[in-house]
């Protein structure tokens, strides 16, 4: 396949640095080209970097997510492998995330009203009172791991009170996220997605039995009006639990952010300027996700230059579109004044994260409560590389050791 204007050999994504120095391993790709062949899972599939491609295909319908159900659309030569697993795959597919079209929006809308503006005023007093609680808990004067005793408890409690996850399960859902969405080792990836099913099969076999007022419970009322699959339940609300997950993501990035930039919190702290606005700068500078994707083109994707045919693979780099200088001037450079509007941290679109206005009230409220009560936490291991976890895909700490003071 011939594609005017880009660089047609595959390059290798090293998982090692997207882990260490994503960012600068981004750029020589955005600095390439508009989009850039790589090679993931046995596709070849266009990198797409540039902060407008980026945001332009986020909002473009013809490029779509399930492209699992279109394999027979892709490109031959994209050098496509059976799918292992293939049951989870589909299940997984059937989920609002990876539908398009009036498809997507018929599952989206089952959890809309999980998010209205009366349910986030309600959440944002409860979130409020919980970490209260998780602080009076913590360790003073000596070493905790914030994402282990606090930024996991929080997004763990709040998803699961949502979604009706009895208390004992809840240690487990987050090791089993982790392991599907970011072990570079397949049997590690093929046990987290196992689990998770599984739980979510046993949830529904639950929730029929003891419904409740939580989500799951919504969905199975309308399982039975036949307007949902079995799969697309159990699938829907794995997603959820997946997505509620990720503000621990956020909150771990942020912590981590403006320990390492003392100057920019001491300025928080002293000024009294919202955290809320930090958090959104948080967002772009440590994005939650380096790449999102696979999507497929259904028909031509024009590129500022060159045009990618109907039928490849493309994978997007939010991180990457973050920081493109000619959207953010300084991109690499972390700045609580700047307010970056439009940046894609929780993406663009039709799939805009459905979950991000509550992930942000969380890790506003998370990152403010901790530091006005502790301002003079300081990391552990200030001189050593951040203990990220492994995978090409999300930005999640491991564990980030503190002392609070």
């Amino acid at each position: 396949m011939t594609v005017s204007g880009i660089p047609e050999h595959c390059a290798r994504l090293s998982m090692q640095s997207l882990m260490t120095d994503p960012y600068r391993i981004l750029a020589r790709f955005r600095e390439q080209a508009p989009a850039v062949a790589v090679e993931h899972t046995g596709y070849r599939m266009w990198l797409v970097t540039r902060y407008e491609d980026v945001r332009r295909i986020l909002a473009d319908t013809s490029v779509i997510r399930d492209f699992v159900a279109n394999q027979h659309r892709i490109n031959t030569n994209s050098r496509v492998r059976p799918v292992s697993q293939a049951h989870l795959v589909d299940a997984s597919r059937r989920s609002f995330f990876e539908r398009d079209g009036a498809d997507h929006r018929r599952l989206r809308g089952f959890v809309n009203d999980v998010f209205t503006p009366d349910r986030l005023a309600q959440l944002r007093v409860e979130v409020e009172q919980l970490v209260e609680r998780l602080l009076d808990t913590l360790p003073v004067g000596e070493p905790v791991d914030l994402m282990t005793a606090y930024a996991y408890p929080i997004a763990m409690t709040v998803i699961g009170d949502l979604a009706g996850v009895p208390s004992q399960p809840r240690k487990n859902i987050p090791v089993w996220i982790c392991e599907m969405i970011t072990s570079p080792v397949i049997s590690e990836i093929e046990h987290g997605a196992n689990q998770l099913h599984a739980f979510s099969v046993e949830m529904a076999a639950l929730k029929r039995a003891e419904p409740g007022q939580d989500l799951f419970t919504d969905l199975l009322q309308v399982r039975e009006r036949e307007l949902m699959t079995e799969d697309e339940l159990t699938s829907i609300y794995l997603l959820f639990l997946v997505a509620g997950t990720e503000a621990a993501s956020a909150i771990g990035n942020g912590l981590l952010t403006l320990l390492r930039h003392r100057d920019q919190l001491d300025e928080l702290l002293a000024t009294g300027d919202s955290f809320a606005d930090a958090v959104e700068e948080i967002l772009r500078f440590e994005s939650p996700f380096r790449l999102m994707g696979p999507r497929l083109s259904t028909r031509p994707v024009a590129l500022d230059g060159p045009t990618i045919p109907a039928g490849e693979l493309i994978l997007l780099s939010p991180g990457a579109a973050n920081h493109d200088p000619l959207r953010f001037p300084n991109p690499d450079e972390f700045d609580v004044r700047r307010r970056p509007s439009g940046h894609l941290g929780f993406g663009h679109g039709p799939h805009h994260c459905l979950g991000y206005a509550l992930g942000r009230l969380e890790t506003t409220t998370a990152l403010r409560q901790l530091f006005r009560r502790y301002p003079n936490t300081e990391l552990v291991h200030s001189q050593r590389p951040a203990d990220w976890r492994p995978g090409k895909f999300m930005r999640r700490l491991n564990t980030l050791a503190v002392i609070l003071r």
